[in-house]
């Protein structure tokens, strides 16, 4: 296998050139992830890295596990890995604007609100569609959304719905699909003339505790937190939110990885070496649904149980195929009927917005080495 990666000055925006990783720098590349099962490619990608490394060459080795690690590439160290676990919703690309993570697997949505506010953030690689699920309190015995549309009309007091962070993926598809029912919402707690009241819980790992403390009726919220409450006796899962109406989310893009953009740039042969094994935990995930569940319940602390609940609500996938470009275009109308964009992306088209927000070509010269 030739060592070389053709980047273009590291898959930044400029002339193309060969970077030998021969000469390559050693450097630290630091990679946050929020710490659910969204991100499991980078957990297999670790855990698995000997296996991932007879077809590829490239190799995560363990200095500390779940925390430091060494990238390897036929041989040769290119990079120092460190893993950060930092916060969802807009607290990824925050880091990476910061430049405290280099690279940071999230929300697209959270993604695309930074690159809108000039924040030098940029949409690398797809990674994680679905997992977004409607979660009651057991007692409500609500079995679809119809009833819970019907449940909410008929009370006398706003319906108390929790969501994780103002930007989460779910609270964009089930305001979305308020609308489109007709109901109204507010976060403002003093408004009563309103049929949902939306609550920020300030994490997903508050959701289920927000749920059995009584001080939320429901959440819009990912998995594996419904699976969890599913197990636990928590709450019930009433629907994905990929199927409420109008129907315009079935699939939609959850995930994907980003970068920030200078050291896209400057750590390009690293970032390249990195997105080479996600695409191969990516593709092993999908080929082992129980091995993956177990990695998951590792890195993250639920269980196997859990996570077989987990992982088949959710789809993996570092495609930019065209129908992923498809299901991008949803999601870029959706924030703009939400206003959610406000300057460089607002009121663009897919088309636009990719020339703007995303640069896929490390991504194409990984998949290209592995001859996707």
């Amino acid at each position: 296998m030739i060592a070389t990666f053709a980047l273009c000055a590291g898959c930044g925006k400029s002339s193309k050139q060969e970077v030998p990783i021969s000469t390559a720098p050693i450097t630290t590349l630091t990679v946050g992830h929020v710490g659910h099962d969204h991100h499991l490619a980078l957990f297999v990608a670790a855990d698995n890295a000997a296996q991932l490394a007879e077809n590829s060459g490239v190799a995560l080795r363990v200095v500390k596990d779940k925390k430091l690690y060494e990238l390897y590439d036929n041989g040769k160290k290119i990079a120092n890995v460190e893993v950060l676990k930092v916060g969802g919703g807009s607290k990824m690309p925050t880091s990476l604007a910061q430049a405290s993570i280099d690279v940071g697997l999230g929300g697209v949505a959270p993604v695309l609100a930074a690159i809108d506010k000039g924040a030098p953030v940029t949409l690398i690689s797809p990674l994680h569609n679905k997992g977004d699920m409607l979660v009651t309190k057991p007692e409500l015995n609500i079995k679809s959304w119809e009833e819970f549309v019907d449940y909410v009309k008929k009370s006398d007091i706003p319906v108390r719905v929790g969501y994780k962070s103002p930007m989460a993926v779910a609270k964009v598809i089930f305001e979305d699909a308020l609308s489109h029912a007709g109901l109204t919402f507010s976060g403002d707690m003093s408004k009563t003339d309103v049929d949902v009241h939306m609550v920020n819980v300030k994490g997903g790992g508050k959701l289920n505790i927000s749920l059995s403390g009584g001080l939320i009726d429901a959440y819009a919220g990912n998995n594996p937190f419904a699976a969890i409450a599913e197990v636990k006796g928590l709450g019930h899962s009433v629907c994905e939110l990929e199927s409420l109406p109008p129907g315009r989310f079935k699939n939609h893009p959850c995930c994907c990885i980003a970068a920030n953009s200078e050291m896209l740039v400057e750590k390009s042969v690293a970032i390249t070496a990195l997105l080479t094994v996600l695409q191969q935990a990516t593709d092993l995930i999908n080929a082992d649904t129980a091995s993956a569940a177990e990695c998951a319940g590792r890195w993250i602390g639920t269980s196997a149980k859990v996570e077989m609940k987990s992982l088949p609500t959710s789809s993996y996938s570092m495609d930019d195929s065209e129908k992923w470009h498809s299901e991008m275009s949803v999601w870029l109308n959706a924030m703009n009927d939400l206003g959610l964009f406000k300057d460089k992306l607002k009121g663009l088209k897919e088309k636009a917005v990719a020339s703007i927000a995303y640069d896929l070509r490390c991504l194409h010269v990984a998949q290209k080495r592995l001859e996707r």
